[in-house]
């Protein structure tokens, strides 16, 4: 008798084993399903389209100023030298560009606020379960543990892509008529824009992930964010007061950080002196790696 209820209790767990696919299911329904995480998601996307069209029309006026000043640097609006000749509106953008406006990238001005509010999210998703004791019913449910972890960032990831992508397009069309008043032709058929709003869906996706290693590596909501903030913005300002150190090292060491190099992966062309857009997201990738691979390995050898 006992031959037999043995295999068959064995086989009725694997039946009833839960699947990856059940897993990520499972995952998106709490992550849609919290009141709190719809309000930063829509917060998110309204931060987004705003600064970025605020950006839209600060950068109409610079390329303006730029135009009639004559000057391939930029001027306050309203200071132009009587009598300079004016540059063409070609001219002007390209020397906006070169000064590192970015007339392309104006779809994506208002990522950094996307940034923050999903890389805060993203801690909070798994930093929140071990505070209340929750990770316990989750690990439970999935002992392999990995499994949980991985659903959790391809639902941040999918939705932090998604979310980026649909603000930038919509600031894009907003932008449209903002630039045309400065006589800014914006369309998708201008270099870089369509590459910019992609890839700046990706940057917000690994910023994500990322709060999500972060999370669960720290286990600490208050903690986690603050080495996100610190990562991704305060890093970069420390690094630049190391240009005041004599030696040339120390005057490219900002490069390296993730929101530098991030950010040059979101730009087109070669600069001098400076990393290339594919160096940029090659660096980006590794910081993600750096925090990924630990944060997956802690959960899964670490108790809950």
């Amino acid at each position: 008798m006992s031959t037999t209820t043995i295999p068959a209790s064995r086989a009725a767990g694997k039946r009833t084993g839960l699947s990856f696919a059940g897993v990520l299911r499972s995952e998106w329904i709490k992550f849609r399903s919290l009141r709190s995480t719809q309000m930063l998601l829509g917060f998110s996307f309204l931060a987004v389209v705003g600064v970025g069209a605020m950006a839209a029309w600060l950068r109409g006026t610079i390329v303006d100023a730029i135009m009639q000043s004559g000057s391939t640097v930029a001027t306050r609006p309203g200071a132009i030298p009587s009598g300079a000749p004016k540059l063409t509106i070609e001219q002007a953008i390209a020397s906006a560009n070169a000064q590192g406006l970015n007339i392309y990238g104006t779809p994506i001005a208002g990522i950094q606020l996307g940034v923050l509010i999903l890389g805060a999210l993203a801690v909070l998703l798994i930093s929140s379960e071990f505070g209340t004791g929750m990770i316990r019913s989750t690990m439970t449910a999935v002992p392999k543990r990995l499994p949980a972890f991985f659903a959790k960032a391809i639902v941040l990831v999918v939705v932090s892509y998604i979310l980026t992508l649909v603000a930038a397009f919509i600031t894009f069309l907003i932008s449209i008529p903002i630039m045309s008043h400065y006589g800014i032709t914006m369309s998708l058929g201008m270099d870089g824009v369509l590459y910019s709003i992609f890839m700046g869906g990706v940057y917000v996706a690994g910023v994500a992930l990322a709060g999500l290693s972060l999370g669960t590596l720290i286990r600490s909501s208050a903690g986690g964010i603050i080495v996100l903030v610190a990562l991704f913005f305060l890093l970069e300002i420390g690094t630049q007061l190391l240009g005041l150190v004599p030696g040339d090292f120390w005057k490219y060491v900002g490069q390296y950080t993730p929101s530098v190099a991030g950010g040059r992966m979101l730009e087109i062309g070669d600069k001098a002196a400076f990393i290339t857009p594919f160096a940029g997201g090659m660096i980006f990738l590794g910081w993600i790696l750096l925090l990924t691979i630990p944060a997956a390995i802690s959960l899964k050898t670490r108790d809950v």
